[in-house]
């Protein structure tokens, strides 16, 4: 263990536990999809609940994204024979996952947006794109003879090919074309299918965009990861609201036939597991935390990454807002974690003057975020975020600040990412306290400022 420890370093160790974990977690869930599917085929339940199909096929690849990632990593600096036989099978296999799953995700925007709205001029469209990774599948299958996209060195060390940025810029045009089309096709398509698409492109887009600057550790995998367990808390959510939405319905028809107790229990039973999962899910990161006492870096990391995690699973499955206190816990655990990543590049400064007040989850996190990524991220000697609240009357503002590129230098790209989580900020605000955004941006940086009326409650607002 220790021999393999040097090898890889400590965040290589780091990251190996945690995909162990992450294949666990995986394994358990793939189970729980199937023995679902295969009990309301049993008892002939009829509701069918949008996308299982697709998310078990998706868990299992990512099972063998992270797999193939960890035989890869048992390699790392080993000379023996067999490692230097094994290793390229396995890297091969993983870029194969990673083109699989290119495809998948384009095959589901052509069926659930294309096929189903009858749009056969984006379907053609979404059939080029596909055809379009050919190129990068040919470069794959040709690398162990001609080293296109990677190759090892005498230490059995990865390094990239003269062909990579091929497969790169492939995948990320693949995936900023999923996004294009979601955001063009916004008001056609079920919130659902939105949600799993944003989430799984999103996500990955991000880490693949960091993997290619840094490649010491895989972002790629963590990400699909992090995206496999948001993806499950969203999918039971949905599957308690469409079986709830079926149950209703069912039992009109089974009132009248005095036949509803049945419905009613399978429906509770549905209910507990969506809130039993997250807990589950926490309860595992502690128990992965424990195995790091000897490591704080990484011990503290995923302190951080667990709290962040459990508030956004509380976030997304929570209707009644929070007090400002909980959702500043959340931001200052991905304040920590970025800050492990920017080192004296990012500072933070709060001048909190009152956080006696609530508001929607995920409201000033995103803004944060915001300033993070698309702000301090971009200078190369980095920069300050500000956080202040104050209150004048009944009325209480909170204010998001970074002195970081400003409008003027943002991509459009960085732009559509940016407006959609400002959209979401706008849509909490309006539907939950009828709360106002504003968004200043210049040459020197950008304000948030949230501004609302508190009438002294979490429901009375």
């Amino acid at each position: 263990m220790e021999e393999f420890v040097q090898r890889v370093g400590i965040l290589g160790f780091a990251q190996f536990i945690i995909e162990l974990w992450n294949s666990l977690f995986l394994l358990i869930m793939i189970f729980s999809l199937l023995l679902g599917r295969h009990t309301d085929r049993i008892s002939g339940n009829a509701v069918k609940i949008p996308l299982t199909e697709e998310i078990i096929i998706f868990y299992i690849s990512i099972f063998l994204y992270n797999l193939f990632d960890m035989l890869c990593c048992l390699g790392i600096g080993n000379t023996s024979r067999t490692a230097i036989m094994l290793r390229p099978v396995f890297e091969m296999a993983y870029f194969a996952v990673g083109a699989f799953l290119t495809l998948f995700f384009l095959r589901l925007i052509k069926k659930h947006i294309a096929v189903k709205n009858g749009m056969k001029k984006l379907a053609d469209v979404i059939t080029a794109v596909q055809l379009l990774n050919i190129p990068s599948i040919v470069l794959l299958a040709a690398t162990p003879f001609t080293n296109a996209l990677y190759r090892f060195d005498a230490q059995n060390m990865y390094h990239r090919g003269e062909f990579y940025p091929v497969w790169y810029f492939t995948t990320i045009g693949s995936f900023v074309f999923i996004i294009a089309v979601i955001a063009l096709n916004w008001k056609k398509l079920d919130r659902f299918i939105k949600n799993v698409v944003i989430t799984s492109s999103v996500i990955p887009l991000s880490a693949f965009l960091a993997n290619f600057v840094y490649s010491g550790i895989s972002y790629n995998n963590i990400s699909v990861s992090a995206t496999a367990l948001i993806l499950y808390v969203m999918y039971e959510k949905n599957k308690t609201a469409v079986t709830i939405q079926a149950v209703t319905e069912l039992e009109e028809t089974k009132r009248r036939l005095a036949e509803s107790d049945l419905a009613l229990e399978q429906s509770k039973n549905e209910t507990l597991m969506a809130q039993i999962q997250p807990h589950f899910i926490n309860n595992s990161l502690m128990a992965i935390r424990s195995q790091c006492v000897d490591h704080p870096e990484v011990y503290e990391s995923i302190t951080n990454f667990s709290l962040y995690l459990r508030s956004n699973f509380e976030a997304l499955g929570g209707t009644q807002k929070i007090s400002f206190d909980r959702e500043m816990e959340s931001i200052e655990a991905y304040l920590a974690l970025e800050q492990q990543n920017f080192g004296d590049r990012l500072t933070v400064e709060y001048d909190i003057q009152c956080d006696d007040f609530f508001i929607p989850p995920l409201t000033v996190q995103p803004l944060v975020e915001n300033a993070v990524r698309h702000g301090i991220a971009t200078r190369d000697n980095g920069g300050t975020v500000w956080i202040k609240t104050r209150r004048s009357g009944n009325a209480v503002t909170i204010e998001v600040i970074d002195d970081g590129i400003g409008s003027s230098n943002i991509t459009v790209q960085q732009q559509a990412r940016k407006g959609i989580g400002i959209e979401n900020v706008r849509a909490r605000l309006r539907s939950m306290n009828s709360g106002d955004l504003e968004i200043i941006s210049g040459e020197n940086g950008t304000s948030a400022i949230i501004t609302f009326t508190d009438r002294g409650g979490v429901n009375k607002w």
